[in-house]
């Protein structure tokens, strides 16, 4: 687990995701097809990840890091995913609002 931008204020809590070959291969296409129409291509690297909050109050923030630094390697999961959901994600003031906009299953 992290935190965007740093454990002592974060903005963003996150889980890491081991890397594999399948996922790298996903993420290469998705960037490809994306910049065909239009999106920028992503230079930073790829860093497999799940987004678990965003924080709003600086308070919490800190108190939700202090958390996730005791937590260390013990907050580990193991799970099958199935399939994937393109979601668009507006943030506003009063938080973000996701819509699905499309589902795709994985092969497995």
């Amino acid at each position: 687990m992290g935190a965007f931008p740093n454990a002592r204020a974060p903005k963003v809590v996150w889980a890491g995701i081991k890397e594999c070959a399948e996922l790298t291969k996903l993420q290469k296409s998705v960037d490809e097809r994306l910049s065909i129409i239009g999106f920028e291509a992503e230079t930073r690297p790829f860093t497999p990840h799940l987004t678990l909050c965003r924080i709003k109050s600086a308070e919490d923030g800190r108190a939700l890091g202090r958390l996730i630094a005791g937590l260390g390697e013990q907050a580990k999961a193991s799970f099958t995913v199935n399939s994937f959901v393109f979601m668009k994600s507006v943030l506003k003031p009063q938080g973000a609002v996701h819509t699905d906009i499309k589902e795709f299953a994985l092969k497995g």
